[in-house]
């Protein structure tokens, strides 16, 4: 029996044994059925959406080993999450690839409003209530790159009473950390608060020495057997984060809020890779970030208008010596507003909004301290205007929902003399519709389905203007489309009175079309067209439920998994003359967790084991593994041998954590990360770290 048929196995048993201690009394009531969602841009409670949201809770999180936010997802989801040293790390969805290098399919959001990042690595966990997945095409509420999905970040407010929360962290590889927050109120009316946090890792992690699964030979060759316990060199990284809101009631019905964000890393070591074959550099992490919010909410309607503003800086060096120079700089910044208003109708909620957003982005490059060189790119900008609405209504055990949106670009290209680019300017409109629908039956069950489109707007170099960067001359397509992708999901759920037992299946089918690539004309010059199209499918698992009911003493022993497995992920490419079919790369045929939970009086503990399925990869270091030769290639899926795809393995992963809570104010805990020290990689050529302690000490006040 190989992973995949026993982690099915186990879920069907899982499933089975829920179902028939269903009827046993339980003390333990779990009411994230409840939870509301606010992804959903209509605040609906998880029970009545048909579209497929998880949620993670801040008591999760708490338990976790985890350094940032990439690290929660992974060993929470079943998503696809690449990270690198440096304090980079990216999130694909639904057979959607991540990528550190362009911009993603999968939209991160704080508090449903941009979040002037794609880094997962970046986002500060301290300030962090819930974490809202919302699966599939969102595009219908946050227009472009939500494809695969939204990660909506909840942060945390203020209660009725001032408390505080101090913390200190200390682990393997030189790792430290501070983190404090202190919430308050200044009568009925204002609320306040203040966090910052400040983490580092001050020597370079070490690489694990072992593999649970069986790896052949090639596959330790494409780890490269020398890695085996070795250190990466200039991974260390620093990172400090700090946050503060004010919120205010005007009255019983108005009220507004304010919260920014201030995080920054200077000298954060990147390590290129294992080989060091691109040099060893640093760079520094500066993003600024603003929301405010206005909103009124009365029995008919709850208005809201959000202005916002995000300044992402990130400074590259030549090298990582003390003489190193700024060699790259990247300034992204993107302003705009969300105004919207949800009026209810009886059963029927009717959300109408309208959205303005403006991404600016301005490189510059240097050759030497004080001697510009060439972007690799012209500067430019794109204005979004959108107006969009979306359907609620609910009658007896039937919730539907059904939204459209419509979506305008304006783009400006700079003109730039050293890359030969002229002024140019173009635009254009898209339309997206979504529709969701789920039936509730046998009193704890229910069926769903969801179908929308979705879009991700390309760059505006790619549609307008004209440069040439490296010799090689490029020529922006004004009819340059969007991609855009369909897709199609439908599953069973099932939820028992009290929530001990959950668990849900569903399939999901997207066609993903006009997919931009890079294309030579009959005139020597590059540009950008909508050739490639591509199809994912696949099945998604999830249940828990709460083995402690069973026993005479209560208390919370829950198991959960939840996996997804594409079973399709290919693309249509023209090579040459040939139009090609062929398997995705840098995407994994699955992902997964499972894993125990305990909690009871002052201890909680938890073991969870995160499988990272296996994936097809271009070869890029030849020259680093000389084992590797032209028999060990990939040659299936449309790809031969010259091609040099490599099939990387599967790796399978376990985390424990135990706290002790001493008092109702101070509390202990241990994690070991990577506990079987795993020697396994999530981007070819970066080896993750093995086996790593940090004890957590923290005090409530």
């Amino acid at each position: 029996m190989n992973f995949k048929q026993m982690t099915f196995v186990c879920m069907g048993l899982l499933c089975t044994l829920g179902a028939a201690a269903d009827m046993l009394d339980s003390t333990k009531v779990y009411p994230i059925q409840e939870v509301t969602v606010h992804a959903s841009r209509m605040e609906r409670k998880l029970k009545d959406l048909p579209q497929k949201v998880e949620i993670i809770t801040s008591e999760v999180i708490q338990s976790l080993p985890s350094e940032n936010l990439a690290e929660v997802l992974k060993r929470t989801t079943n998503l696809d999450i690449i990270q690198y040293p440096g304090l980079s790390a990216t999130i694909g969805m639904r057979g959607f690839s991540p990528s550190a290098h362009a911009r993603s399919y999968t939209l991160l959001l704080i508090d449903g409003k941009p979040s002037g990042t794609t880094n997962l690595a970046t986002i500060n966990l301290d300030n962090v209530e819930q974490i809202e997945i919302g699966k599939g095409s969102y595009s219908v509420l946050y227009g472009s790159d939500a494809m695969g999905g939204v990660v909506n970040i909840i942060t945390k407010r203020g209660g009725a009473t001032p408390e505080g929360h101090i913390s200190v962290e200390s682990g393997s590889f030189g790792y430290r950390k501070l983190s404090g927050n202190f919430t308050g109120n200044y009568g009925k009316k204002l609320r306040y608060g203040l966090g910052y946090s400040r983490q580092e890792q001050t020597k370079d992690y070490r690489i694990g020495q072992k593999n649970l699964l069986k790896l052949s030979a090639i596959d330790k060759l494409i780890l490269d057997k020398a890695s085996y316990g070795d250190a990466m060199d200039n991974s260390q990284y620093e990172l400090n984060s700090a946050n503060a809101f004010v919120d205010y009631d005007i009255s019983k019905q108005w009220k507004i809020d304010a919260e920014g964000t201030y995080t920054i890393a200077y000298d954060v070591e990147t390590a290129g890779n294992y080989w060091g074959t691109y040099g060893q550099s640093k760079k520094d992490v500066n993003r600024l970030n603003l929301y405010v919010t206005l909103e009124q909410n009365s029995e008919k309607n709850h208005f809201r208008f959000s202005p916002y503003y995000t300044n992402n800086q990130n400074p590259n060096y030549s090298d990582n010596t003390d003489k190193g120079f700024i060699s790259f700089k990247s300034t992204v910044k993107e302003s705009g507003y969300q105004l919207q208003d949800n009026y209810k109708l009886g059963k029927l909620n009717v959300l109408l909004g309208t959205d303005l957003k403006v991404y600016d982005y301005v490189s510059n490059r240097f050759s030497a301290i004080g001697t510009p060189a060439d972007p690799y790119k012209p500067n430019n900008k794109f204005t979004n205007v959108a107006a969009f609405t979306q359907l609620a209504y609910s009658v007896n055990k039937l919730d539907m929902n059904a939204g459209m949106r419509f979506d305008r670009f304006t783009y400006h290209i700079d003109a730039n003399d050293g890359l030969k680019a002229p002024e140019a300017n173009a635009n254009y409109n898209t339309l997206n519709p979504s529709v969701g629908a789920q039936y509730q039956f046998l009193k704890n069950f229910k069926a769903h389905t969801s179908f929308g489109t979705a879009f991700s707007v390309p760059d505006a170099f790619k549609v307008a203007g004209k440069y040439t960067v490296s010799g090689k001359s490029y020529v922006g397509n004004p009819d340059l489309n969007p991609e855009k992708s369909r897709t199609t999901d439908f599953g069973l759920g099932y939820s028992s009175a009290k929530n001990s037992l959950r668990f849900d299946v569903s399939y999901f089918n997207t066609l993903h079309d006009h997919k931009i690539v890079e294309e030579k004309m009959a005139s020597g010059e590059y540009t950008y067209t909508n050739a490639n199209d591509s199809k994912m499918e696949g099945i998604e698992l999830m249940s828990s439920y709460n083995l402690g009911q069973l026993f005479p003493q209560k208390f919370e022993l829950e198991a959960y998994a939840n996996f997804t497995w594409i079973l399709k992920n290919e693309f249509t490419q023209l090579v040459g003359t040939e139009m090609l079919t062929r398997d995705m790369q840098y995407v994994r045929n699955a992902n997964g967790n499972f894993g125990l939970n305990y909690r009871h009086d002052k201890i909680s503990m938890r073991l969870n084991s995160r499988f990272i399925g296996s994936r097809l990869e271009k070869d890029s270091f030849g020259a680093q593994r000389p084992g590797i030769v032209a028999a060990n290639y990939y040659t299936e899926g449309g790809y031969k041998g010259t091609d040099k795809i490599l099939q990387h393995p599967e790796y399978l992963l376990f985390d424990y954590s135990i706290g002790y809570a001493f008092t109702e104010k101070v509390n202990f805990g241990i994690t070991v990360s990577n506990l079987l020290d795993e020697n396994y990689s999530e981007k070819d050529g970066y080896n993750m770290p093995g086996r790593s302690f940090v004890a957590k000490l923290a005090y409530t006040f």
